[in-house]
């Protein structure tokens, strides 16, 4: 998926959908990256994504902020055989820009967390629900 400058790959052994941004990309490129991390999960029906930011020191335009609260968070509630968990992994500086999106689980049934390091990201993600 490198046209929308994104590495996706799926570990069954995690069990989690990794997508790496590996530039800045456009916001036409970004909602694409998002469907491609969508139709790789449902192939895999894998709700547990890891969704590596750290290459993409840009802030997203409100537009797209707006479309994913909106627009794609939403259809992920009941896609999945348990709610959504989306790991996204930011730099140390990013983690002290503000962030602009607010996604509502109750719209979205899906949990969201940010972090700087991977591994606790990918522990978060292995977590059981409940």
């Amino acid at each position: 998926m490198t046209s929308v400058g994104l590495d996706l790959l799926h570990r069954p052994d995690l069990p989690a959908v990794i997508a790496r941004w590996q530039r800045a990309v456009t916001p036409s490129e970004l909602q694409a990256g998002y469907e491609a991390v969508l139709a790789t999960a449902d192939a895999a029906s894998c709700g547990r994504w890891l969704l590596d930011l750290r290459r993409r020191e840009d802030l997203t335009e409100p537009t797209v902020n707006a479309w994913f609260s909106s627009v794609f968070a939403p259809m992920l509630r009941g896609r999945y055989p348990e709610a959504a968990r989306l790991a996204f992994l930011i730099s140390p500086l990013r983690a002290q820009q503000t962030v602009t999106a607010i996604v509502s689980a109750t719209d979205t049934d899906c949990e969201i967390a940010t972090f700087t390091d991977e591994a606790v990201a990918y522990k978060w993600l292995s977590r059981s629900v409940g």
